[in-house]
């Protein structure tokens, strides 16, 4: 939860650099691009914009951290099997955004010194 706060905070600090015409794929440099896939809307990986992609993947872990069931709250409550891989999957797509921002953003980060 710690490192989907600090990266939201880091993306913040520059997503009014980041719209659809200067990131219009979600990429971590020429070789990298991120697709995005839900399992729901977005069931085939699909490309998106960079600020399109990093909503819906903030909105998505918001939904899975807030789901009890995914992230229980009382210490009685095992967590479900499939937390491991979800863990997984949401510290990846963390490091995406990361690395969106370093590659195509890191002079705005120096210039505001963040």
């Amino acid at each position: 939860v710690d490192f989907f706060n600090r990266i939201n905070l880091i993306y913040g600090t520059i997503s009014e650099y980041c719209d659809s015409a200067s990131c219009p794929t979600m990429s971590g440099g020429a070789r990298f691009e991120y697709l995005w896939a839900d399992g729901e809307k977005y069931k085939k990986p699909t490309a998106l914009p960079a600020p399109q992609y990093v909503s819906l993947l903030m909105d998505w872990i918001e939904t899975q951290i807030n789901n009890e069931s995914v992230f229980p709250v009382s210490t009685d409550v095992p967590f479900p099997k499939t937390f491991p891989g979800l863990c997984k999957k949401i510290l990846t797509r963390l490091f995406r955004v990361f690395v969106h921002v370093y590659i195509h953003h890191f002079d705005r980060i120096v210039a505001i010194g963040a």
